[in-house]
C-alpha cells in the first residue's frame, strides 16, 4: 500500500510564505529533512572545543630548553581553517584514542546535560514525528526535546543508528512500495540512548556509538545499507538540507554526490548579511551564477559540481540566507507549534575535559598531529623528545621511538633512513611483552621500506622481506587486533606497489591477493587511498582505448579526493602527477590534441608542485617538476608565463637531485627535450643537441633491476635515433626489441597500447614545425 500525502489546509499568509521560500513540496509528507552540525555550535561537534584540547595537548611540550624546536601548536592552528592538510576532528580523536584516552571517554561531555535543546531541535523533533529526519549528530538533543513534549518523558519517536536498524530499512524499502521511516535516523551513530527512563551511554567502539574516528569512518564508508537509505530517500522523496556543511567527505557527502536519480533537494546555504532568501538553480551554479560561490560551503560545491557532469544539477536548488533556522521552522509549524523558546547559538561551546598532559602525552601528540599534516622533520623532533622522556623497555618508549623512525623515512634523506631502520629494531628489541609482537612486525615493515630506498635493487629485496612478514600474519578473516590487521594489509599494498617496479615478477600468491581483496572493506582509508591509487596504475597501464582509460582517470580521481581530505599530502602529490599524466595521455590519445585535458594536466602538476614545496620531500619536488615540465615542453600553450618553464629548468640543473637514479635520469631527460624550445637554434641543430644529449643519458646510466628506467632508457634510445632519422628527413625506423621494451608491461606480454600509438606516429609522421617536434618526442613519464 502506497503512503498517503497528509495535506494540510493552510491560511493564504501559509501559503504565500511556504511559495516565496520554495517549500511547498514540503507541505506534505513524506518528506526529509538532513541536518548537520552547523544548525548551533552546539549541536554536535564544538569545533571549538577540539581546537582548545589540541592547544592544551600540543603546547605542553613546549619548554624553555627547546627554543629551537617551531611550536606545535604554531604549525597546526591554520590547518583548522584552511587545507590541505585540513584538520579533522576525526583524525583529532583518533590521536587522543591511540596515545591518551582509549575508551574516548572525553566523549562523556555530551552526556552531561551541559548543552539544553533549542527551538531548532524543537523543529526537528516535530519533523521527526511526521517524517523522515537524518542528521549526521550524535548527541541527544532532538531526542530531549522530543521528550520535552512528552509526559511520560520518553522518546515520542523512533531513533535509529544501528547497523542492523539500517539493515532493516533496506529490508523494508525492498518489501513495501512507499516504507514510511518516520523517526529520527543517526548516520553517524549516537553517544547514548533512552532505556529506563535514563541515558545510557554508548561509547565509541560499540555498536552504534559515534563515528568520531578516522578508523570508524572508514568503516562507514563501506555501509551499503546506510547508502542505500539516503540514496532511496533521495530517490523518492523531496530533501531539505539545512545546517549541513556537507564535509562529510568520506560517506554522506559521496553517497549524495553518487545518487543516480534525486528527486529534488532544496539546500539552504548559510550567506552573511542575505536577510531575504537568494534562490539558485544547480544548473545556474554550475555555470557561475552567482558570481562567487567560493563562500558555499565545499560540500555543495562538490554535489553542484558533481551533478552538472551528469545532467541531473536542475534537480538542485539552492536558498542562499543569513537566517537558515527560519527555513527549518517554517516548515515544522505546519506540524506542530515550536514551544521551546531558546534561540540557537554559535558562541556556546563545549569543552572537551582530559587531565593535564605529561610531557610525553603532549611530545607525543604534537608529534602526531604534524605527522598527520605531513610536517614529519617537525614531527620527527617531537617524537625524539618523546623517547627522550620515556623510560627504555615501556611502551611509550617503543611507540616514540617507532613513530620517529616513520616521520625520519618519509623525510627521504638516505642517512636519516638508515639510522630509522636502525630506531625500528632499536625499539621492536626494547618493547615490552604485549608490545613485542606488533613492534617486531612494525619495524621489519619499516626495514623493508628503508631498504627498497637505499640498495641496490631495493624493490626485489623489499619483496623478499615483505612476503616474508606477511606470511606471519595469518589471514584477513583471523581475529587479529586491529593494529596487526592494519600493518598487514598495508604490507600487501606496498607488495602490490612493488610489483610494478621489476621487468619480471611472479604473480602474487593467494595470501597477498586475500589480503588486497580485503582492502576496500576492512582498510583504513589511507591504505584505501593507496589501494585506489594502484588500482588505477594497473587500469592506466592495461588501457588499450578512451573508455578504460577514462575509467582509470575517475578511479584515480577518487584517490586523489581520499588522500585530500585526509592530508595525506606524499600519497596525494603523487595521485595528482599520476593523474595529470593520465589527463595528458587522454589529450593526445588521437592527433590532434584536445587541449582541455591539457589544461587538466597541467593544473594537477601545479597544485602538485604547490602541495609537493610545502609539505613533502625533495623525490616529490621534482617528479613534480618533471611532471610539469613534460607538459610545457610539449604543449607550450599551457604555460602561465613565459618564464614559467625556464624556471623549472633552472632547478634542474643548479639543484641536486636526490638519492634516486630515475628522477636523476628523468631530469636529464627534459633537459634533452628542451633544446628544441629555445628559439635561437634551428630545428637542424636542435635535433643534433637533443640526439648527443639522449646519447649521453644512455652512456651514464644503467638500467638495472627496474621496470620505469628501462622504459624511460628504451624512450632515450628510440629518441636519440628519432633526431639522427630527423636530420636525414625520415621518420624512425621500426625496431621491434627497442618497441617492446618501451611498450611491454613489467609482469606480461601485454604491450601498453598508448605508446604503441606514440611509436607508430613518430614511424610514420615526419614533423613540419617544433611543435610536431615535441609531440613526436617521447617523453620520461610511466607507466
Amino acid at each position: 500500500m502506497t503512503l498517503l500525502h497528509e495535506y494540510r489546509k493552510l491560511s493564504v499568509e501559509q501559503e504565500e510564505l511556504l511559495a516565496s521560500l520554495r517549500l511547498t513540496s514540503f507541505r506534505s509528507s513524506p518528506f526529509v529533512i538532513l541536518c548537520g552540525t552547523a544548525l548551533s555550535m552546539n549541536s554536535g561537534m564544538p569545533i571549538a572545543g577540539i581546537q582548545h584540547l589540541v592547544q592544551q595537548y600540543t603546547t605542553a611540550g613546549d619548554s624553555d630548553d627547546n627554543q629551537n624546536l617551531h611550536s606545535a601548536w604554531e604549525l597546526i592552528k591554520p590547518h583548522f581553517q584552511t587545507g590541505p592538510p585540513r584538520i579533522r576532528f576525526e583524525a583529532v580523536f583518533d590521536i587522543i584514542q591511540q596515545y591518551i584516552d582509549p575508551s574516548l571517554s572525553l566523549l562523556d561531555v555530551l552526556n552531561s546535560g551541559s548543552t539544553t535543546p533549542t527551538k531548532v531541535h524543537d523543529a526537528l523533533a516535530i519533523l521527526a514525528l511526521t517524517s523522515t529526519v537524518v542528521t549526521t549528530n550524535f548527541n541527544h538533543l532532538i531526542e530531549d526535546a522530543g521528550r520535552s513534549r512528552c509526559s511520560s518523558k520518553a522518546v515520542p519517536f523512533d531513533v535509529l543508528y544501528t547497523d542492523e536498524h539500517f539493515k532493516n530499512a533496506c529490508i523494508s524499502i525492498n518489501n513495501t512500495i512507499s516504507p514510511p521511516l518516520k523517526g529520527l535516523w543517526k548516520l553517524h551513530g549516537t553517544v547514548a540512548k533512552w532505556e529506563n527512563n535514563e541515558w545510557s551511554l554508548i561509547r565509541a567502539d560499540e555498536m552504534g556509538g559515534p563515528i568520531v574516528t578516522l578508523k570508524l569512518l572508514s568503516l562507514t564508508r563501506e555501509s551499503e545499507e546506510r547508502r542505500l537509505f539516503l540514496h532511496h530517500l533521495l530517490r523518492t522523496r523531496p530533501v531539505l538540507v539545512v545546517g549541513y556543511s556537507g564535509n562529510d567527505d568520506f560517506d554522506v557527502t559521496r553517497w549524495l554526490r553518487s545518487v543516480d536519480t534525486p528527486q529534488h533537494i532544496l539546500w539552504v546555504q548559510w550567506m552573511e548579511n542575505c536577510a531575504e532568501p537568494l534562490f539558485y538553480n544547480g544548473v545556474d551554479v554550475a555555470n557561475g551564477i552567482p558570481d562567487d560561490i567560493s563562500k558555499f560551503d565545499r560540500g555543495l560545491i562538490g554535489l553542484v559540481r558533481a551533478w552538472a557532469l551528469r545532467g541531473i544539477a536542475d534537480h538542485l536548488t539552492i536558498a542562499a540566507t543569513s537566517d537558515p533556522n527560519a527555513i527549518l521552522l517554517a516548515v515544522a509549524q505546519l506540524y506542530g507549534k515550536v514551544q521551546i523558546e531558546k534561540e540557537a547559538t554559535t558562541t556556546e561551546g563545549t569543552e572537551f575535559s582530559l587531565p593535564l598532559p605529561t610531557k610525553w602525552q603532549s611530545c607525543i601528540v604534537s608529534g602526531a598531529m604534524l605527522a598527520h599534516l605531513s610536517y614529519f622533520s617537525h614531527a620527527k623532533r617531537y617524537f625524539d623528545l618523546a623517547t627522550e622522556t620515556a623510560v627504555v623497555g615501556t611502551r611509550e618508549y617503543c611507540i616514540a621511538k617507532l613513530a620517529g623512525a616513520e616521520a625520519a623515512i618519509e623525510i627521504g634523506n638516505r642517512v636519516d633512513r638508515i639510522q630509522a631502520m636502525y630506531d625500528a629494531q632499536d625499539a621492536a628489541q626494547t618493547a615490552p611483552l604485549r608490545e613485542s609482537s606488533w613492534a617486531t612486525r612494525k619495524a621489519q615493515y619499516l626495514s623493508a621500506i628503508v631498504k627498497r630506498y637505499v640498495e641496490k635493487d631495493g624493490a626485489a629485496v623489499a619483496i623478499t622481506l615483505l612476503q616474508t612478514l606477511l606470511d606471519g600474519c595469518g589471514r584477513p578473516t583471523d581475529d587479529q587486533e586491529g593494529r596487526e590487521r592494519n600493518l598487514a594489509l598495508d604490507v600487501a599494498m606496498l607488495l602490490a606497489q612493488l610489483r610494478r617496479f621489476l621487468p619480471k615478477s611472479d604473480e602474487p600468491s593467494d595470501l597477498i591477493k586475500e589480503w588486497l581483496e580485503a582492502v576496500p572493506k576492512i582498510g583504513l582509508l589511507q591504505t584505501k587511498g593507496m589501494n585506489l591509487h594502484e588500482v588505477a596504475l594497473n587500469k592506466y597501464q592495461m588501457a588499450s582505448n578512451i573508455v578504460e582509460l577514462d575509467d582509470a582517470l575517475n578511479i584515480m580521481k577518487e584517490a586523489v579526493e581520499i588522500r585530500e581530505e585526509l592530508g595525506h599530502m606524499r600519497g596525494l602529490v603523487a595521485s595528482l602527477n599520476v593523474l595529470g599524466s593520465m589527463c595528458m595521455r587522454r589529450a593526445d590519445w588521437h592527433f590532434p590534441s584536445n587541449e582541455t585535458y591539457v589544461k587538466d594536466a597541467a593544473d594537477c602538476f601545479r597544485q602538485s608542485l604547490d602541495y609537493s614545496d610545502k609539505h613533502a620531500s625533495e623525490f616529490d619536488q621534482f617528479q613534480a617538476r618533471i611532471h610539469l615540465a613534460v607538459c610545457l615542453i610539449r604543449y607550450p600553450s599551457s604555460a602561465k608565463t613565459s618564464d614559467e618553464l625556464p624556471q623549472l629548468l633552472n632547478y634542474f640543473q643548479r639543484q641536486r637531485s636526490p638519492d634516486d637514479c630515475r628522477t636523476k635520469v628523468e631530469s636529464d631527460f627534459c633537459l634533452a627535450m628542451s633544446v628544441f624550445v629555445c628559439p635561437s637554434v634551428s630545428i637542424n641543430e636542435a635535433c643534433a643537441r637533443c640526439q648527443n644529449s639522449f646519447n649521453e643519458i644512455l652512456a651514464n646510466y644503467e638500467p638495472s633491476n627496474d621496470a620505469r628506467l628501462i622504459r624511460i632508457l628504451g624512450a632515450a634510445r628510440f629518441n636519440a635515433e628519432l633526431c639522427q632519422n630527423w636530420m636525414n628527413r625520415q621518420p624512425h625506423a621500426p625496431t621491434f626489441d627497442l618497441t617492446k621494451r618501451i611498450t611491454t608491461r613489467n609482469a606480461s606480454t601485454v604491450g601498453n597500447a598508448y605508446w604503441d600509438m606514440r611509436i607508430k606516429q613518430a614511424e610514420t609522421l615526419l614533423p613540419a614545425d617544433v611543435k610536431e617536434h615535441l609531440r613526436l618526442l617521447l617523453d620520461p613519464i610511466s607507466p
